[in-house]
């Protein structure tokens, strides 16, 4: 397969749309956690502990990184290796070996674990979309995805510390009501400058 002229899934995606989806997730998460408290810190109190959850969102991981690794010319997701291409054939291989592995396992805190790894493969997205665009503004996206990566990592590492803090910050009112305005203000203005600059 041929990469150097093939554009990949998200670098097709327009820097607007990226921003504008990335935008009202961040209103709609916020604006909840604000509207709905309780069951939001509620949620999160049981999410470390949602084995159910954890294999659901573990699934979609491994269909997603799946889709990446499968090398065919109809499927608009398959990235480039590089220097890793040798190793595709082994990685397809070892991808839902490892799902089955997982996912049969009665194991703790597999919640977590699933989370970061979908942070991971989602950070991309949008990072792509805005790689080396003009508007200024787009530094809004990678300025609030890469502490998000750096918190993902952690949780695929050490799980336990998402239970933790999750365990924290819903003990703490103050935090929790702080940082979901700082969200929905920070979700407003990539929208806004979505629509005003980036389409």
């Amino acid at each position: 397969m041929m990469y150097d002229k093939v554009l990949h899934a998200y670098e097709k995606l327009p820097l607007g749309w990226a921003g504008l989806i990335m935008g009202l997730i961040l209103i709609a998460l916020h604006a909840y956690a604000l509207l709905k408290p309780e069951a939001t810190k509620q949620a999160l109190s049981k999410a470390a502990e949602n084995d159910k959850a954890g294999k659901v969102l573990l699934t979609v991981d491994f269909i997603w990184l799946f889709l990446l690794l499968l090398d065919v010319s109809w499927n608009p997701l398959r990235m480039n290796l590089f220097d890793f291409n040798a190793f595709r054939g082994i990685l397809i291989i070892l991808c839902p070996i490892v799902w089955f592995i997982l996912y049969g396992q009665k194991k703790n805190l597999l919640f977590p674990r699933a989370l970061g790894f979908f942070l991971l493969l989602a950070a991309i997205v949008p990072l792509t979309a805005a790689f080396l665009k003009a508007p200024v503004t787009r530094l809004l996206i990678p300025i609030w995805w890469y502490p998000v990566l750096t918190v993902a990592m952690f949780w695929v590492g050490k799980p336990y510390l998402f239970r933790d803090w999750a365990a924290y910050y819903v003990t703490k009112p103050a935090l929790y009501k702080y940082s979901n305005v700082f969200g929905l203000i920070y979700g407003v203005a990539v929208t806004a400058c979505a629509i005003l600059f980036w389409f």
